[in-house]
């Protein structure tokens, strides 16, 4: 019986002591799927994503970034400011977004 009260009173204390707290666990690894079937097939990537916001200078911004890499790329773009329409155009290392002056666009490339 004392070693069990001897067992219980240690696990008491180091449980409050806090040596038994789970570390935090690190950012999930970017990863890439691929499926292929009689349909078609489709690549999908996680992790590092190409998103932002841009605010609107006369109407026109230019965001530079490497993950855009060519017009056939497929971008989610959203005024953020108001229901106004808004024009993304992705090529090779930027992406081109046009709307109404001073308005801020979200953008996030789908694929």
């Amino acid at each position: 019986m004392r070693k069990i009260v001897l067992i219980l009173a240690l696990f008491a204390t180091t449980a409050s002591a806090g040596c038994l707290e789970v570390a935090p666990q690190p950012a999930v690894p970017p990863t890439t799927m691929s499926s292929w079937g009689p349909l078609g097939g489709f690549s999908m990537s996680s992790g590092a994503t190409c998103a932002g916001h841009a605010t609107l200078n006369g109407g026109i911004a230019s965001v530079s970034d490497p993950c855009f890499t060519s017009s056939e790329n497929i971008v989610m773009c959203t005024d953020t400011t108001a229901a106004n329409a808004v024009k993304c155009a992705p090529s090779n290392g930027y992406l081109e977004i046009s709307g109404f002056a001073g308005d801020t666009i979200a953008y996030a490339r789908v694929r």
